[in-house]
Protein backbone atom coordinates (compact mmCIF):
# COMPACT_ATOMS: atom_id res chain seq x y z
CA UNK A 1 0.00 0.00 0.00
CA UNK A 2 1.24 3.34 -0.84
CA UNK A 3 2.17 5.69 2.08
CA UNK A 4 2.91 8.71 0.59
CA UNK A 5 0.89 12.04 0.58
CA UNK A 6 -1.80 11.09 -2.04
CA UNK A 7 -2.24 15.18 -2.71
CA UNK A 8 1.03 15.38 -3.91
CA UNK A 9 0.80 12.74 -7.07
CA UNK A 10 -0.64 13.42 -10.30
CA UNK A 11 -3.62 12.00 -12.29
CA UNK A 12 -1.33 9.58 -14.24
CA UNK A 13 -0.27 8.68 -10.52
CA UNK A 14 -3.08 8.07 -8.72
CA UNK A 15 -5.14 6.39 -11.88
CA UNK A 16 -2.25 3.41 -11.56
CA UNK A 17 -2.36 3.09 -7.99
CA UNK A 18 -6.35 2.89 -7.83
CA UNK A 19 -6.39 0.47 -10.75
CA UNK A 20 -3.57 -1.16 -8.79
CA UNK A 21 -5.31 -1.32 -5.50
CA UNK A 22 -2.55 0.28 -3.83
CA UNK A 23 -5.15 2.94 -2.73
CA UNK A 24 -8.68 3.58 -2.24
CA UNK A 25 -10.75 6.09 -3.91
CA UNK A 26 -12.06 7.02 -0.53
CA UNK A 27 -9.01 8.01 0.95
CA UNK A 28 -7.60 9.94 -1.58
CA UNK A 29 -10.55 11.86 -1.40
CA UNK A 30 -10.39 12.31 2.33
CA UNK A 31 -7.09 13.14 1.92
CA UNK A 32 -8.18 16.11 -0.42
CA UNK A 33 -10.74 17.20 1.93
CA UNK A 34 -8.55 17.11 4.92
CA UNK A 35 -6.21 19.66 2.48
CA UNK A 36 -9.15 22.09 1.64
CA UNK A 37 -10.50 22.11 5.28
CA UNK A 38 -6.77 22.94 5.93
CA UNK A 39 -6.43 25.66 3.30
CA UNK A 40 -9.85 26.71 1.97
CA UNK A 41 -9.78 29.99 4.24
CA UNK A 42 -6.36 31.43 3.14
CA UNK A 43 -7.27 30.34 -0.87
CA UNK A 44 -11.23 31.04 -0.63
CA UNK A 45 -10.75 28.36 -4.01
CA UNK A 46 -13.81 26.76 -3.27
CA UNK A 47 -17.37 28.52 -3.52
CA UNK A 48 -19.45 24.97 -3.15
CA UNK A 49 -18.14 21.32 -1.77
CA UNK A 50 -20.00 18.24 -0.40
CA UNK A 51 -17.54 16.17 1.94
CA UNK A 52 -20.25 13.84 2.30
CA UNK A 53 -21.33 13.33 -1.54
CA UNK A 54 -17.76 13.34 -2.22
CA UNK A 55 -17.14 10.41 0.15
CA UNK A 56 -20.20 9.03 -1.32
CA UNK A 57 -19.07 8.88 -4.69
CA UNK A 58 -15.49 7.70 -3.37
CA UNK A 59 -17.22 5.04 -1.81
CA UNK A 60 -19.43 3.46 -4.98
CA UNK A 61 -15.69 3.84 -6.89
CA UNK A 62 -14.16 1.35 -4.10
CA UNK A 63 -17.03 -1.03 -4.48
CA UNK A 64 -16.82 -1.28 -8.31
CA UNK A 65 -12.79 -1.70 -8.07
CA UNK A 66 -13.53 -4.92 -5.79
CA UNK A 67 -15.25 -6.87 -8.26
CA UNK A 68 -12.46 -5.31 -11.06
CA UNK A 69 -14.78 -3.20 -12.35
CA UNK A 70 -14.01 0.43 -13.05
CA UNK A 71 -15.36 3.14 -14.68
CA UNK A 72 -13.10 4.57 -17.14
CA UNK A 73 -9.67 6.20 -16.94
CA UNK A 74 -10.51 8.58 -14.25
CA UNK A 75 -12.10 6.39 -11.73
CA UNK A 76 -12.02 7.52 -8.20
CA UNK A 77 -9.77 10.93 -8.89
CA UNK A 78 -11.85 13.96 -7.44
CA UNK A 79 -11.88 16.85 -9.76
CA UNK A 80 -13.50 20.38 -9.04
CA UNK A 81 -15.16 21.86 -11.43
CA UNK A 82 -15.50 26.04 -12.44
CA UNK A 83 -18.84 27.52 -11.31
CA UNK A 84 -19.29 28.21 -14.73
CA UNK A 85 -20.10 24.48 -15.62
CA UNK A 86 -23.74 23.29 -14.80
CA UNK A 87 -23.71 20.33 -12.24
CA UNK A 88 -26.49 18.30 -11.15
CA UNK A 89 -25.57 18.49 -7.89
CA UNK A 90 -23.84 21.69 -7.19
CA UNK A 91 -25.56 25.43 -7.54
CA UNK A 92 -24.01 27.06 -11.04
CA UNK A 93 -23.51 30.73 -10.29
CA UNK A 94 -20.86 32.29 -12.10
CA UNK A 95 -20.11 33.69 -9.07
CA UNK A 96 -22.53 36.16 -9.31
CA UNK A 97 -25.66 37.37 -7.77
CA UNK A 98 -27.37 37.43 -10.89
CA UNK A 99 -27.91 33.38 -11.20
CA UNK A 100 -27.34 32.56 -7.42
CA UNK A 101 -30.03 29.27 -7.15
CA UNK A 102 -30.15 25.83 -6.46
CA UNK A 103 -28.83 23.11 -8.37
CA UNK A 104 -30.40 22.53 -11.57
CA UNK A 105 -30.44 19.07 -12.33
CA UNK A 106 -28.29 19.12 -15.10
CA UNK A 107 -25.20 18.17 -15.84
CA UNK A 108 -22.83 20.49 -18.72
CA UNK A 109 -21.69 17.43 -21.58
CA UNK A 110 -18.50 17.90 -20.00
CA UNK A 111 -19.21 17.56 -16.47
CA UNK A 112 -21.25 14.55 -17.97
CA UNK A 113 -18.24 12.84 -19.44
CA UNK A 114 -16.33 13.03 -16.84
CA UNK A 115 -18.78 11.37 -14.16
CA UNK A 116 -18.76 8.72 -17.04
CA UNK A 117 -14.76 8.47 -16.71
CA UNK A 118 -15.21 7.26 -12.96
CA UNK A 119 -14.52 10.74 -11.34
CA UNK A 120 -15.09 12.39 -8.06
CA UNK A 121 -17.01 15.86 -8.61
CA UNK A 122 -15.84 17.28 -5.77
CA UNK A 123 -17.11 20.25 -5.38
CA UNK A 124 -17.35 23.98 -7.88
CA UNK A 125 -14.16 26.59 -7.38
CA UNK A 126 -14.46 30.55 -7.55
CA UNK A 127 -14.06 32.22 -10.50
CA UNK A 128 -13.82 36.18 -11.86
CA UNK A 129 -17.90 36.95 -12.18
CA UNK A 130 -19.57 35.54 -15.02
CA UNK A 131 -15.73 35.05 -16.27
CA UNK A 132 -15.38 38.79 -17.17
CA UNK A 133 -12.01 39.27 -15.56
CA UNK A 134 -8.62 38.13 -15.77
CA UNK A 135 -7.76 38.99 -11.63
CA UNK A 136 -10.32 36.70 -9.54
CA UNK A 137 -10.54 39.60 -7.65
CA UNK A 138 -14.62 40.20 -8.33
CA UNK A 139 -16.74 37.36 -7.07
CA UNK A 140 -19.75 37.26 -5.13
CA UNK A 141 -18.11 34.88 -3.19
CA UNK A 142 -15.06 36.80 -2.31
CA UNK A 143 -11.95 36.85 -4.01
CA UNK A 144 -9.74 34.27 -4.47
CA UNK A 145 -5.81 34.12 -2.98
CA UNK A 146 -2.96 32.95 -4.53
CA UNK A 147 -1.05 30.12 -2.57
CA UNK A 148 2.24 31.02 -3.39
CA UNK A 149 1.52 34.34 -1.39
CA UNK A 150 -2.46 35.12 -0.15
CA UNK A 151 -1.21 38.98 -0.75
CA UNK A 152 -1.54 38.33 -4.41
CA UNK A 153 -4.13 37.66 -6.50
CA UNK A 154 -4.37 33.72 -8.57
CA UNK A 155 -5.45 35.34 -11.85
CA UNK A 156 -8.97 34.46 -13.28
CA UNK A 157 -11.34 33.72 -14.47
CA UNK A 158 -10.54 30.50 -13.39
CA UNK A 159 -8.69 31.12 -10.15
CA UNK A 160 -10.50 28.73 -7.68
CA UNK A 161 -9.22 25.75 -9.99
CA UNK A 162 -5.48 27.42 -10.11
CA UNK A 163 -5.30 27.70 -6.62
CA UNK A 164 -7.00 24.46 -5.77
CA UNK A 165 -4.47 22.76 -7.70
CA UNK A 166 -1.35 24.67 -6.40
CA UNK A 167 -2.91 24.28 -2.54
CA UNK A 168 -3.17 20.40 -3.54
CA UNK A 169 -6.77 20.42 -2.38
CA UNK A 170 -7.41 18.15 -6.13
CA UNK A 171 -5.00 16.66 -8.50
CA UNK A 172 -7.17 18.29 -11.54
CA UNK A 173 -9.64 21.04 -12.14
CA UNK A 174 -11.90 22.64 -15.09
CA UNK A 175 -11.32 25.95 -16.09
CA UNK A 176 -12.67 27.83 -19.52
CA UNK A 177 -10.54 30.21 -21.15
CA UNK A 178 -12.39 32.99 -23.46
CA UNK A 179 -8.31 35.31 -23.27
CA UNK A 180 -6.87 33.25 -21.46
CA UNK A 181 -8.67 32.36 -18.09
CA UNK A 182 -7.80 28.60 -18.02
CA UNK A 183 -3.72 29.50 -18.79
CA UNK A 184 -3.89 32.77 -16.74
CA UNK A 185 -4.43 31.18 -12.90
CA UNK A 186 -2.23 28.50 -14.26
CA UNK A 187 0.78 30.98 -14.91
CA UNK A 188 -0.35 32.43 -12.01
CA UNK A 189 -0.20 29.43 -9.81
CA UNK A 190 2.19 27.61 -10.54
CA UNK A 191 0.07 24.56 -12.73
CA UNK A 192 -0.36 23.66 -15.63
CA UNK A 193 -3.63 24.72 -18.27
CA UNK A 194 -4.93 23.66 -21.74
CA UNK A 195 -6.58 26.02 -23.92
CA UNK A 196 -7.86 22.92 -26.53
CA UNK A 197 -8.50 23.93 -30.51
CA UNK A 198 -12.10 25.95 -30.43
CA UNK A 199 -14.77 23.06 -31.38
CA UNK A 200 -12.31 20.31 -29.65
CA UNK A 201 -14.61 20.11 -26.58
CA UNK A 202 -18.10 20.69 -25.99
CA UNK A 203 -19.34 24.30 -24.37
CA UNK A 204 -22.99 22.91 -23.73
CA UNK A 205 -23.97 23.45 -20.30
CA UNK A 206 -21.25 25.90 -19.59
CA UNK A 207 -22.71 29.50 -18.98
CA UNK A 208 -21.04 31.33 -21.70
CA UNK A 209 -19.06 35.03 -22.21
CA UNK A 210 -18.13 35.13 -25.65
CA UNK A 211 -19.43 32.79 -28.45
CA UNK A 212 -16.78 32.81 -30.78
CA UNK A 213 -14.01 32.69 -28.30
CA UNK A 214 -15.13 30.46 -25.40
CA UNK A 215 -12.94 27.31 -25.19
CA UNK A 216 -13.52 24.47 -22.07
CA UNK A 217 -10.12 23.36 -21.04
CA UNK A 218 -8.44 21.03 -17.98
CA UNK A 219 -6.00 21.97 -15.28
CA UNK A 220 -3.52 19.69 -13.89
CA UNK A 221 -0.43 19.80 -11.82
CA UNK A 222 1.40 17.91 -15.22
CA UNK A 223 1.11 18.43 -19.04
CA UNK A 224 0.70 14.52 -19.35
CA UNK A 225 -2.84 14.93 -17.10
CA UNK A 226 -3.88 17.50 -19.22
CA UNK A 227 -3.49 14.70 -22.39
CA UNK A 228 -5.66 11.98 -20.61
CA UNK A 229 -7.93 14.84 -18.93
CA UNK A 230 -8.62 15.87 -22.95
CA UNK A 231 -9.55 12.63 -24.25
CA UNK A 232 -12.15 11.88 -21.66
CA UNK A 233 -13.64 15.63 -22.34
CA UNK A 234 -13.51 15.84 -26.07
CA UNK A 235 -15.50 14.80 -29.15
CA UNK A 236 -18.48 15.56 -30.65
CA UNK A 237 -22.22 16.46 -29.08
CA UNK A 238 -24.86 17.43 -31.03
CA UNK A 239 -25.47 20.25 -27.73
CA UNK A 240 -23.04 22.26 -29.53
CA UNK A 241 -22.56 22.47 -32.77
CA UNK A 242 -19.26 23.92 -33.03
CA UNK A 243 -17.55 20.11 -32.41
CA UNK A 244 -19.49 18.79 -35.32
CA UNK A 245 -17.52 15.99 -37.15
CA UNK A 246 -14.57 16.75 -34.96
CA UNK A 247 -12.93 13.45 -33.53
CA UNK A 248 -12.21 13.05 -29.75
CA UNK A 249 -8.57 13.81 -28.87
CA UNK A 250 -5.81 11.05 -28.58
CA UNK A 251 -2.55 11.57 -27.04
CA UNK A 252 -0.50 10.41 -29.98
CA UNK A 253 3.15 12.24 -30.20
CA UNK A 254 3.12 12.90 -34.05
CA UNK A 255 6.63 14.92 -33.42
CA UNK A 256 8.84 12.09 -36.04
CA UNK A 257 11.38 15.07 -36.50
CA UNK A 258 13.56 17.44 -34.71
CA UNK A 259 10.68 20.14 -33.26
CA UNK A 260 10.65 23.57 -34.85
CA UNK A 261 9.45 26.12 -31.85
CA UNK A 262 8.97 29.97 -33.27
CA UNK A 263 9.71 32.44 -30.58
CA UNK A 264 8.33 36.07 -30.98
CA UNK A 265 10.55 38.70 -31.13
CA UNK A 266 10.87 40.32 -27.70
CA UNK A 267 10.13 43.96 -28.67
CA UNK A 268 6.56 42.52 -29.44
CA UNK A 269 5.86 41.13 -26.09
CA UNK A 270 6.76 43.44 -23.54
CA UNK A 271 7.85 41.24 -20.31
CA UNK A 272 9.19 42.12 -16.72
CA UNK A 273 13.02 40.95 -16.75
CA UNK A 274 12.21 37.86 -14.60
CA UNK A 275 10.06 36.41 -17.13
CA UNK A 276 11.97 37.18 -20.00
CA UNK A 277 14.81 35.41 -18.44
CA UNK A 278 12.64 32.25 -17.01
CA UNK A 279 11.13 32.02 -20.84
CA UNK A 280 14.82 32.43 -22.17
CA UNK A 281 16.33 29.53 -20.28
CA UNK A 282 13.35 27.54 -20.52
CA UNK A 283 13.92 27.94 -24.64
CA UNK A 284 17.31 27.03 -23.96
CA UNK A 285 17.23 23.75 -22.25
CA UNK A 286 14.42 22.78 -25.33
CA UNK A 287 17.22 23.98 -27.67
CA UNK A 288 19.91 21.78 -25.49
CA UNK A 289 17.13 18.57 -25.92
CA UNK A 290 17.54 18.85 -29.55
CA UNK A 291 14.62 21.67 -30.57
CA UNK A 292 15.19 24.43 -32.87
CA UNK A 293 14.60 27.96 -32.09
CA UNK A 294 13.86 30.39 -34.82
CA UNK A 295 12.90 34.24 -33.92
CA UNK A 296 9.55 35.73 -35.46
CA UNK A 297 8.13 38.97 -35.49
CA UNK A 298 3.45 39.08 -35.72
CA UNK A 299 3.03 42.77 -37.10
CA UNK A 300 0.42 44.75 -35.67
CA UNK A 301 -0.58 41.93 -32.18
CA UNK A 302 -1.63 45.23 -30.36
CA UNK A 303 -4.39 46.21 -33.04
CA UNK A 304 -5.08 42.06 -32.45
CA UNK A 305 -5.53 42.75 -29.13
CA UNK A 306 -8.02 45.52 -29.34
CA UNK A 307 -9.93 43.63 -31.75
CA UNK A 308 -10.18 40.51 -29.43
CA UNK A 309 -11.08 43.28 -26.59
CA UNK A 310 -14.04 44.51 -29.24
CA UNK A 311 -15.23 40.79 -30.16
CA UNK A 312 -15.36 39.66 -26.23
CA UNK A 313 -17.19 42.88 -24.99
CA UNK A 314 -19.62 43.18 -27.99
CA UNK A 315 -20.70 39.04 -27.64
CA UNK A 316 -20.85 39.56 -23.79
CA UNK A 317 -23.06 42.77 -24.18
CA UNK A 318 -25.33 40.60 -26.25
CA UNK A 319 -25.66 37.79 -24.07
CA UNK A 320 -26.18 39.77 -20.82
CA UNK A 321 -28.86 42.25 -22.50
CA UNK A 322 -31.59 40.93 -21.03
CA UNK A 323 -30.25 40.43 -17.35
CA UNK A 324 -28.83 43.82 -17.07
CA UNK A 325 -32.33 45.01 -17.85
CA UNK A 326 -34.10 43.09 -15.37
CA UNK A 327 -31.42 43.20 -12.41
CA UNK A 328 -28.44 45.27 -13.21
CA UNK A 329 -28.16 45.78 -9.31
CA UNK A 330 -27.44 42.68 -9.29
CA UNK A 331 -23.55 42.98 -10.81
CA UNK A 332 -20.84 44.09 -9.37
CA UNK A 333 -19.53 47.65 -10.67
CA UNK A 334 -16.27 46.26 -12.40
CA UNK A 335 -18.31 43.73 -14.56
CA UNK A 336 -21.54 45.90 -14.80
CA UNK A 337 -19.40 48.56 -16.96
CA UNK A 338 -17.70 46.18 -19.05
CA UNK A 339 -21.33 45.03 -20.44
CA UNK A 340 -22.52 48.60 -20.56
CA UNK A 341 -19.12 49.94 -22.45
CA UNK A 342 -20.09 46.28 -24.64
CA UNK A 343 -23.21 47.67 -25.58
CA UNK A 344 -21.86 51.34 -27.29
CA UNK A 345 -19.97 49.40 -29.70
CA UNK A 346 -20.99 49.59 -33.45
CA UNK A 347 -21.90 46.71 -35.65
CA UNK A 348 -19.18 48.46 -38.02
CA UNK A 349 -16.41 48.11 -35.17
CA UNK A 350 -17.40 44.37 -34.70
CA UNK A 351 -16.94 43.71 -38.02
CA UNK A 352 -13.44 45.22 -38.46
CA UNK A 353 -12.76 43.35 -35.53
CA UNK A 354 -13.46 39.74 -37.37
CA UNK A 355 -11.92 41.19 -40.45
CA UNK A 356 -8.68 41.79 -38.76
CA UNK A 357 -9.29 38.45 -36.81
CA UNK A 358 -9.28 36.81 -40.22
CA UNK A 359 -5.57 38.39 -41.48
CA UNK A 360 -3.85 37.41 -38.12
CA UNK A 361 -5.33 34.00 -38.39
CA UNK A 362 -3.47 34.00 -41.72
CA UNK A 363 -0.16 35.39 -39.99
CA UNK A 364 -0.07 32.57 -37.10
CA UNK A 365 -0.74 30.30 -40.10
CA UNK A 366 1.93 31.23 -42.25
CA UNK A 367 4.03 30.60 -39.05
CA UNK A 368 3.16 27.51 -38.21
CA UNK A 369 3.44 26.40 -41.60
CA UNK A 370 6.99 26.49 -41.06
CA UNK A 371 7.22 25.89 -37.36
CA UNK A 372 5.52 23.22 -34.91
CA UNK A 373 4.30 25.65 -32.18
CA UNK A 374 4.90 29.14 -31.31
CA UNK A 375 6.50 29.40 -27.97
CA UNK A 376 5.82 32.93 -25.98
CA UNK A 377 5.37 33.74 -21.90
CA UNK A 378 1.75 33.04 -20.35
CA UNK A 379 2.12 36.18 -18.56
CA UNK A 380 4.46 39.50 -18.93
CA UNK A 381 3.96 39.30 -15.05
CA UNK A 382 4.11 37.25 -11.73
CA UNK A 383 0.80 37.35 -10.43
CA UNK A 384 0.22 41.55 -8.60
CA UNK A 385 -0.88 42.22 -5.38
CA UNK A 386 -4.65 42.50 -4.82
CA UNK A 387 -5.98 45.63 -5.53
CA UNK A 388 -2.65 46.50 -7.59
CA UNK A 389 -4.69 47.49 -10.73
CA UNK A 390 -2.03 49.44 -12.56
CA UNK A 391 1.30 48.07 -13.22
CA UNK A 392 4.62 48.96 -14.64
CA UNK A 393 5.81 46.82 -17.39
CA UNK A 394 9.23 47.45 -19.43
CA UNK A 395 8.38 51.15 -18.04
CA UNK A 396 5.56 51.52 -19.32
CA UNK A 397 1.83 51.58 -17.44
CA UNK A 398 -0.87 49.14 -18.20
CA UNK A 399 -4.00 47.92 -15.80
CA UNK A 400 -3.46 44.73 -13.99
CA UNK A 401 -6.60 43.30 -16.75
CA UNK A 402 -4.94 44.21 -19.99
CA UNK A 403 -1.77 43.22 -18.31
CA UNK A 404 -2.81 39.28 -17.56
CA UNK A 405 -4.97 39.13 -21.13
CA UNK A 406 -2.15 40.97 -23.27
CA UNK A 407 -0.34 37.28 -24.08
CA UNK A 408 -3.06 34.65 -23.87
CA UNK A 409 -5.46 36.04 -25.61
CA UNK A 410 -3.79 35.07 -29.54
CA UNK A 411 -4.81 31.68 -29.41
CA UNK A 412 -8.05 32.51 -28.51
CA UNK A 413 -8.94 34.86 -31.60
CA UNK A 414 -7.16 32.21 -33.98
CA UNK A 415 -8.39 29.37 -32.38
CA UNK A 416 -5.39 27.74 -31.33
CA UNK A 417 -4.79 25.11 -29.08
CA UNK A 418 -2.31 26.28 -26.47
CA UNK A 419 -0.86 24.62 -23.10
CA UNK A 420 0.97 27.15 -19.98
CA UNK A 421 3.52 24.82 -17.80
CA UNK A 422 5.74 26.07 -14.79
CA UNK A 423 9.33 26.83 -15.92
CA UNK A 424 10.47 29.13 -12.91
CA UNK A 425 9.99 31.51 -10.13
CA UNK A 426 10.48 35.59 -9.73
CA UNK A 427 12.79 37.00 -6.53
CA UNK A 428 9.41 36.86 -4.80
CA UNK A 429 8.85 33.07 -4.98
CA UNK A 430 6.07 33.68 -7.45
CA UNK A 431 5.71 31.04 -10.21
CA UNK A 432 6.36 32.27 -13.79
CA UNK A 433 4.58 30.61 -16.93
CA UNK A 434 5.91 29.50 -20.36
CA UNK A 435 2.72 29.26 -23.00
CA UNK A 436 3.65 26.89 -26.31
CA UNK A 437 0.39 27.23 -29.33
CA UNK A 438 0.41 24.62 -31.72
CA UNK A 439 -1.42 24.22 -34.64
CA UNK A 440 -5.16 23.70 -34.75
CA UNK A 441 -6.35 19.57 -33.89
CA UNK A 442 -2.47 19.21 -33.05
CA UNK A 443 -3.10 19.04 -29.06
CA UNK A 444 -0.57 16.20 -28.99
CA UNK A 445 2.26 17.90 -30.29
CA UNK A 446 2.60 21.01 -27.73
CA UNK A 447 1.62 18.37 -24.76
CA UNK A 448 4.54 16.34 -25.70
CA UNK A 449 6.61 19.37 -26.27
CA UNK A 450 5.54 20.24 -22.57
CA UNK A 451 5.96 16.82 -21.12
CA UNK A 452 9.70 16.75 -22.72
CA UNK A 453 10.28 20.23 -20.72
CA UNK A 454 8.64 18.66 -17.75
CA UNK A 455 10.90 15.24 -17.88
CA UNK A 456 13.98 17.78 -17.98
CA UNK A 457 12.87 20.56 -15.52
CA UNK A 458 10.30 19.52 -12.88
CA UNK A 459 9.39 22.84 -12.15
CA UNK A 460 5.45 21.53 -12.28
CA UNK A 461 6.70 19.76 -8.90
CA UNK A 462 7.50 22.95 -7.14
CA UNK A 463 4.87 23.71 -4.44
CA UNK A 464 3.94 26.70 -1.82
CA UNK A 465 5.30 25.88 1.51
Amino acid sequence: MYEGALTDLDVVELRKLIHNREVSAADLVQQCLSRIEETQESTNAFVAISAEWGLQQAQACDMQAVNGQFAGPLHGIPVAVKDNYYTADFPTTACSEVHKGKPNGTDSTVVSKLRAAGAVIIGKTNMHEWAYGATNEVSSFGKARNPWNNDHITGGSSGGSGAALAARMVPAALGSDTGGSVRIPSAACGVCGLKPTFGRVSRAGILPLSWTLDTAGPMARSARDLGLLLEVMSGEDPRDPTTRGISPYSQVERLGHRVRIAVLRSDELACDSAVAAANEEALKILEGDGAMINEVSIPGLSTGFGAWKTILHSEAATYHARFLSECPEKYSDNVRVQIEAGRCLSAPSYLKAQQYRTLLNQKIGAILERHDMIAMPTLPVTAPRIGEHMLKVNGSSITSQDAMTSIAWIANSCGLPAVSIPCGRDDAGLPIGLMLVGAAFLESQIIAVADRFQKLTKWHEMKPV
